[in-house]
């Protein structure tokens, strides 16, 4: 079933299904309804997570084999599929058909980021539509991003005038991460106020200018000082793990696709994005990039609380593991 997104809350208090698709291009908003499902899912029985970050040459067999060892004393777990600007290909397509056509006790959530118009009318999209829940994210701009930025504001106990808020919106080009950022900051500076376009210009204007995505070029361009100066100021601001470990994803998953097929093709961004792309897989071994796919899966572990590891300290040593190869 097709669901918005406000649909979301009332939907899991009163079904109780366990098959979730979201499909979006904003991390942060997909990341937030994450949280609410993970949240009603733990407090149904499901105890446990198994995390998977598709590539090209994924093997699928863990979807049938988490139902094979499932027996009268397993916990229910939460199976999180993650793609990045690709689909599951042939292979993963029959394995979520398999998966979808038996009864399971496992739940199943797959997020899926960058996908076009026609991907999203594919067979496997339809299956999971069928079974369980979607929410397909569409951008948000004009008064839907206006709504956004001021219910955020209304969480962080503040409140935004109408010119700080066009003023917050032009700074941050639409990107949802540095808009989050900058109102956190906001309710730092001014508790409990009223953001006006004053105040807004003072934020502003003191603001560093790193986000998420500075980090993420940085990333990919291997300036080694910059990405862990970026990082550091990232962590002191409160920025989610989950955000720094998204962008690394998204990276090191179209890097290692063009590795793979030796082109770009199907990759979105600008043209010199794009090129910045290129022209770090063409100084990447492949084995790095296979051992960062490998640890980013580990991270996200350690960051959903299945380990003692220190999500910030993996995330800074998974960066310079690529920076320096």
């Amino acid at each position: 079933m097709k669901i918005s997104e406000g649909q979301l809350e009332a939907k899991l208090l009163n079904e109780e299904t366990n098959i979730f698709i979201i499909l979006g291009e904003e991390p942060l908003r997909i990341q937030e309804l994450t949280k609410k499902i993970y949240d009603s899912l733990e407090s149904r029985g499901y105890s446990s997570r198994d995390s998977h970050l598709v590539t090209p040459k994924m093997d699928w067999s863990f979807l049938s084999e988490n139902e094979e060892n499932l027996d009268l004393f397993s916990s229910k777990k939460i199976i999180e599929i993650k793609m990045i600007n690709q689909g599951p290909g042939n292979k993963g397509s029959r394995a979520l058909k398999d998966y979808l056509s038996k009864k399971n006790e496992n739940a199943l959530l797959v997020l899926v980021e960058g996908i076009d118009k026609k991907s999203k009318n594919s067979a496997w999209v339809k299956n999971i539509e069928k079974k369980g829940l979607m929410i397909d994210l569409l951008s948000l701009t004009g008064k839907s991003l206006d709504h956004w930025i001021k219910d955020k504001s209304k969480n962080l106990n503040i409140s935004i005038s109408q010119d700080a808020c066009d003023l917050l919106q032009e700074k941050t080009e639409g990107n949802l991460m540095a808009t989050s950022q900058e109102l956190k900051k906001l309710s730092l500076l001014f508790p409990k106020e009223k953001i006006s376009l004053e105040k807004m210009e003072q934020s502003i204007s003191n603001s560093s200018k790193y986000s998420v995505f500075d980090f993420s070029k940085s990333f990919i361009n291997k300036d080694k000082n910059k990405c862990l100066r970026i990082l550091e100021q990232l962590k002191a601001e409160g920025t989610p793990e989950t955000l720094i470990l998204w962008s690394v994803a998204r990276e090191i998953t179209n890097l290692y696709k063009i590795k793979s097929t030796g082109s770009s093709n199907g990759i979105w961004g600008p043209s010199f994005y794009i090129s910045s792309l290129e022209e770090s897989s063409k100084n990447t071994d492949k084995k790095i990039i296979e051992s960062c796919i490998k640890k980013i899966a580990l991270i996200d572990s350690s960051i959903k609380g299945q380990n003692k590891n220190k999500p910030w300290t993996e995330i800074k040593d998974l960066t310079l593991e690529f920076i320096i190869s």
